[in-house]
Formats: C-alpha cells, structure tokens, sequence
C-alpha cells in the first residue's frame, strides 16, 4: 500500500490508490471527479471506488466554506489551521482515505495538500501550510489541471451564485505560478508520486478520456 522516500528531515508516505485532482479555480477538476463517477457507475457492481473533496462536508469544513464564501471573516493564518485540521479528519480519521485504501479501495479527492500550499502560501505566511501540511500522505497519482487564469476566472464569472473570496483575477494567476513551483519540486523529490499535467483546455471528453486512461482500473490490487 504505501512506499516512503526521504524529503529533508522526514518521511512521506505514497498512499496507493489515492488520486487527487489540482488546480487553480475554474480548470474543471470538479467536473471531472462527477464526470468519473458516471463512468465508474457504469461498470461492473463491486467496484470499490470513492469521491470525495476538501474542504469536506464536516463541521470543519463547512466553517471553511463560509470562510470561503465571505460570511466569516478569518485570517489567512487562521484557514490555513482549519484546513489542515479538516484534512487530518479526512486522511486519517474514522473511514478516512487511509482506512479506505488499507482496505482495497482507490479514492479520489478534489483537493489536497498542494491547494494549501498554493492558496494559503500566497495569502499568508507561506511557511505555516509548509508546516502543517508536510506529514500529509502523498496520492499516487497527481493531476494537475492547468489553465490560464484569465479562461479560468472567465468560467467562474459564468457560474450561479457568490464568487468565493480567492476568485480575483490577480489572486488566480500568483496562486497559478505558486502551484507550478509546487508541482516542479514534488516532480523532482517524489517521483513515486505521478504527476500527469492535464491541459485543462482542451474539451472537456477529450480530458476526462485521458484521466480514464490511466485510472480506469483502480483499485490495483
């Protein structure tokens, strides 16, 4: 299930069959997640494959998404903790995904450390997510989703409802550089860790064929 690498002072745990999708707002990841389960719907019964996102539906994670949303006014800092508390829940609490792939299930996250390190290293003290997010387990797949800003803030203006407090334009391309960093240094320091770059783009089948490509067999046993 898990392999460990050495990164600085401390260990980093590949969870196995755990796949997590990134990107900066509006590249289509949650799209995709839904666009997975209808397929993974569609086959054989038995298949053991669960969705999930952060922040999650927990208590937690709903004070997050009122963060987010602008109702509750937190510092940075503050959301930064929050979402790494939600995360801990996630990964490693009662049915969490490490429960979940120990069991022979793949999992599938919107969502997952690297958001932090992107989002709140750019709107607060960059080495506090660095902290708190760095015993976190890593996926075995990574996808990124890549978009120029601009496209991808215009497909957020285009969806109902408020605009979350991270979807400016200017916010949206520091987090995108951020995240290009992020990516190139776990490219290089974990290469257990797949990271297959998606141009997000491209026509919505066109990328959920890709992303099936390579998952459609999970859980690999």
């Amino acid at each position: 299930m898990e392999s460990y690498q050495k990164l600085g002072y401390y260990h980093i745990m590949i969870l196995r069959n755990f796949i997590v999708f990134e990107g900066i707002d509006g590249t289509g990841t949650t799209t995709q997640l839904e666009r997975l389960k209808e397929r993974f719907g569609e086959r054989e019964a038995g298949r053991r494959v669960h969705f999930t996102c952060e922040p999650t539906g927990s208590p937690i994670g709903k004070l997050i998404r009122s963060g987010l949303r602008g109702e509750l006014v937190l510092t940075p800092d503050t959301m930064a903790r929050l979402f790494a508390a939600d995360r801990g829940e996630h990964i490693s609490g009662k049915g969490g995904i490490v429960e979940l792939c120990g069991a022979g299930n793949a999992v599938i996250s919107d969502r997952y450390p690297f958001s932090s390190l992107a989002y709140q290293g750019i709107s607060g003290d960059p080495a506090l997510p660095e902290r708190l997010n760095r015993d976190f387990p890593l996926p075995e797949y990574l996808f990124f989703f890549d978009l120029d800003p601009d496209q991808a803030m215009d497909r957020v203006e285009r969806r109902a409802g408020t605009l979350e407090i991270y979807a400016k334009r200017d916010f949206q391309r520091k987090v995108r550089e951020r995240y290009l960093e992020i990516i190139d240094r776990y490219e290089r320091k974990e290469p257990e860790m797949r990271v297959i770059r998606i141009d997000a783009a491209l026509p919505i089948g066109t990328i959920a064929g890709k992303i099936w490509s390579i998952v459609s067999e999970l859980p690999k046993l």
